[in-house]
């Protein structure tokens, strides 16, 4: 059907924290399929080179203090090159829809009719403590896993940093160096 409509195909692809034996073989599949590539700049050059020799590379990725392309244009960039017709991955860092902007891609992409698939990808935090041999669950330790992003730290004051700790569970502070102190 998409081939009739002249629509190509958008998958947003979780690389992982960095490691390129850490990608799913989906997300490698995916990748060696694309026509175009857009990739953030947490993506490890080693995961780029997995890429066709044929595919276009576009870098659209931000850094803190640094976004010189905003969500949106990324969002209608993907679109963009769906009804050119276009394969595209979107290499993300971690998991796209762990503090990665997946699910605001993935809407866009929806609401304008372009097939989209999404990926998982290993996140950051699972798999730095298992590199480190840190359970995130421990039996009679830690029951749950929390995630928040420290990202807005300085923004949101309000956040009641005391009340997101509990005893019987790890806190995972995704974003948070930068502000530290303030967490």
């Amino acid at each position: 059907q998409n081939a009739v409509m002249g629509l190509g195909r958008v998958s947003l692809v979780g690389c992982g924290p960095g490691e390129a034996g850490l990608l799913t073989l989906t997300g490698l599949k995916r990748l060696q399929e694309a026509d175009v590539v857009l990739y953030d700049q947490l993506v490890d050059p080693s995961i780029l080179a997995l890429a066709r020799r044929d595919a276009d590379l576009e870098d659209v990725g931000k850094r803190r203090g640094q976004c010189p392309i905003p969500q949106t244009a990324i969002c209608e960039r993907l679109v963009a090159l769906a009804q050119r017709g276009l394969t595209v991955c979107r290499l993300k860092g971690g998991d796209p829809l762990i503090f990665g902007r997946g699910s605001e891609e993935a809407i866009a992409l929806r609401t304008a009719g372009i097939p989209v698939d999404i990926v998982p990808g290993i996140t950051s935090a699972s798999a730095i403590a298992a590199a480190q041999g840190i359970p995130l669950t421990h039996r009679g330790l830690a029951r749950s896993v929390r995630f928040v992003t420290g990202h807005l730290a300085v923004t949101q004051p309000s956040t009641d940093w005391a009340g997101v700790v509990a005893k019987t569970e790890t806190l995972v502070i995704y974003m948070g160096y930068s502000h530290a102190e303030t967490i």
